[in-house]
């Protein structure tokens, strides 16, 4: 994977969110319109009250009745929710069976994909990255651009864990506590990671902490897949596989490996109904071959609640 490529995705991707009937849905959150005026919309009109701030009264509307009387108009300021990408960038999210497979790229178009359609809305997008410690943070920001340097920053920090590996492992209470203890306003929050630490342990999940957040952020989380893991070409034979993250290694007969994906896909699955029922959050599991397709529409599901 090079950087140019990644750009060259990115680039296709900002053409197709140019076309009105794909894009303009594909929003995730409560979503207003791009500014414009002065950002207020009209509730109504009410008499002003000695002692209420004078910034308030509507002076047109006051010059017949002044001084006494004075009207103010109630307005209610129309502010966009900033988006947060909150994305996985443990050990695990390097492993690829092949090129076309690689969660590494899902991450990639993923971030493109979401980050490049908030910023033709005219809405401020920004980065949390983790592994067991925060790798980085980008507060949201308008731009085209800014998604592209998010991009880059997150390419550098990929082919860094190439070049020298390391067993970063996933530590979900790394975000859940930054973002509780940062985030002062409301934000949409989607959390991007493949989830393989929470598979074999739930409850390294803080399901209180996640619900809480929920609560006052709206909360998505994407799940990266790549349905070619333990899909072995024949049945004969062994094949030894290693824990990624932890190096452990173990010996299966290669006629075993269905049976292994398909108990994966059941902890998923009952993992993503927790989500659903503990804490009230939507959850998708993305592949590289299908991503775009469900992406967009869980988005626009979204945006009809």
């Amino acid at each position: 994977m090079e950087l140019e490529e990644v750009f060259a995705r990115f680039r296709a991707i900002k053409q197709g969110v140019r076309i009105p009937r794909k894009s303009s849905s594909t929003w995730y959150g409560d979503h207003r319109s791009a500014y414009r005026g002065s950002g207020y919309d009209v509730v109504g009109v009410d008499q002003w009250r000695p002692g209420e701030p004078l910034k308030g009264v509507a002076w047109n509307l006051s010059l017949r009745t002044y001084p006494d009387k004075l009207y103010k108009i109630e307005r209610m300021e129309l502010k966009q929710i900033p988006t947060l990408l909150v994305t996985d960038l443990s050990h695990s999210t390097l492993f690829e069976i092949a090129r076309a497979s690689s969660k590494a790229l899902l991450l990639l178009d993923v971030i493109g994909s979401i980050g490049l359609t908030r910023a033709r809305l005219h809405d401020p997008v920004g980065l949390l990255a983790f592994s067991d410690r925060v790798e980085l943070f980008l507060k949201p920001r308008l731009g085209s651009d800014y998604v592209f340097r998010m991009a880059h920053e997150i390419f550098d920090r990929l082919e860094l864990a190439r070049q020298y590996p390391s067993s970063r492992v996933a530590d979900f209470s790394v975000p859940l506590n930054y973002l509780a203890a940062r985030l002062k306003t409301r934000h949409s929050i989607v959390l991007v990671s493949d989830l393989v630490d929470v598979v074999g342990n739930p409850e390294s999940v803080d399901f209180t902490l996640l619900g809480r957040l929920a609560s006052k952020h709206d909360v998505l989380i994407l799940v990266l897949d790549d349905p070619d893991e333990f899909t072995f070409p024949g049945r004969l034979g062994s094949v030894r596989i290693s824990n990624i993250e932890t190096g452990e290694q173990t010996v299966i007969p290669t006629r075993k490996g269905r049976a292994i994906r398909r108990s994966i896909e059941d902890a998923m699955a009952a993992f993503q109904a927790r989500l659903k029922r503990e804490c009230g959050i939507d959850s998708v599991v993305l592949t590289p071959q299908d991503y775009f397709e469900k992406l967009f529409k869980v988005l626009v599901t979204r945006s009809a609640h």
